[in-house]
């Protein structure tokens, strides 16, 4: 079997050359790494460049520079469309695989045919005094017992569920979806939806990286300002929508597809009391609880509408 690896860069300069090694050292050799860098303005394409030199990875490893910024989720994607192996994981440029990730998430897949996707477990590690925090919720669910957990069509799992530099998954999988993603829907989110509908989303509990958490961490910073919540929303609404016309086009049961249809008009109604300050929305949304991500998103988007209202 043939694995690849997917790494976008941006402005990484400062962690990535670990990261590099810790790719470069597994137990079991990784076939392909694809990396694509996102219009960096530090020395991030210099250190790549030079590793690949140095270690003489042409070839196998292949780097390249983007004309104009994609944004991570886009560069992602691009990259991935690129990967030719069995399994293909996404990688985070300053992380740290542990030495045997790559051998022991090979030989789960191989030992668990009816996995498309998985995710695994992670342990955090701070490096500057302003790095958010993983949530306590996400840390409570590990359970760090070899398990293999399958997540099946219900509400909280529509969310994505596990960090996507954790998650590995098969070509066969990615061939099947390939045309179901559009511009700018973000890599993780793309293809956890989708194994989700054909019932093969898997959460391994297995610690098989240390995952760097930052002052720049992307995914981890909370969003309170009124336009970016609005354009989450917009997005996460766009999103279940794709996923609903897939859920269509493979014939997934009626009740699933109720579900989705749901999601979609919870979205909806919180851009309309965030956006049109629709405060009575707050009573309908009430009974719409479990379709968001987090519970605690409720009264803060309540309170972005209160606010919106009061600067009118």
């Amino acid at each position: 079997m043939k694995i690849s690896v997917i790494m976008a860069t941006y402005n990484g300069e400062k962690y990535i050359a670990e990261q590099l090694a810790s790719i470069l050292g597994q137990t079991r050799r990784v076939d392909e790494v694809i990396i694509r860098d996102d219009c960096s303005a530090d020395r991030t394409a210099a250190i790549v460049e030079a590793f690949i030199s140095e270690n003489h990875l042409e070839g196998a490893w292949k780097f390249s520079v983007n004309r104009e910024n994609l944004g991570y989720g886009t560069n992602f994607a691009r990259g991935l469309f690129e990967a030719s192996g069995d399994y293909i994981c996404f990688c985070d440029q300053d992380d740290v695989w542990l030495p045997d990730r790559i051998f022991r998430m090979e030989k789960m897949m191989e030992e668990h045919p009816e996995v498309l996707l998985a995710g695994t477990e992670f342990e955090p590690f701070s490096c500057t005094d302003d790095a958010p925090e993983v949530s306590n919720a996400e840390l409570a669910s590990f359970r760090g017992d070899d398990s293999l957990e399958h997540l099946s069509f219900v509400a909280e799992n529509v969310f994505i569920g596990c960090q996507g530099c954790t998650m590995i998954f098969r070509k066969t999988f990615l061939d099947r979806i390939r045309d179901w993603w559009y511009p700018g829907w973000a890599h993780d989110e793309y293809v956890w939806k989708l194994a989700l509908c054909m019932d093969g989303l898997y959460f391994w509990h297995h610690v098989t990286l240390r995952r760097r958490l930052h002052s720049s961490n992307v995914t981890l910073h909370r969003e309170h300002d009124i336009q970016k919540r609005l354009l989450y929303l917009e997005e996460l609404k766009k999103s279940h929508e794709q996923t609903y016309r897939f859920g269509q086009r493979i014939g997934i049961d009626r009740k699933k597809l109720e579900l989705m249809e749901k999601e979609i008009r919870a979205a909806s109604m919180r851009m309309e009391l965030i956006r049109n300050r629709r405060l009575w929305l707050g009573i309908p949304l009430l009974f719409y609880g479990k379709y968001y991500h987090r519970k605690r998103s409720m009264p803060v988007e309540m309170l972005m509408a209160i606010r919106n209202r009061k600067s009118v």
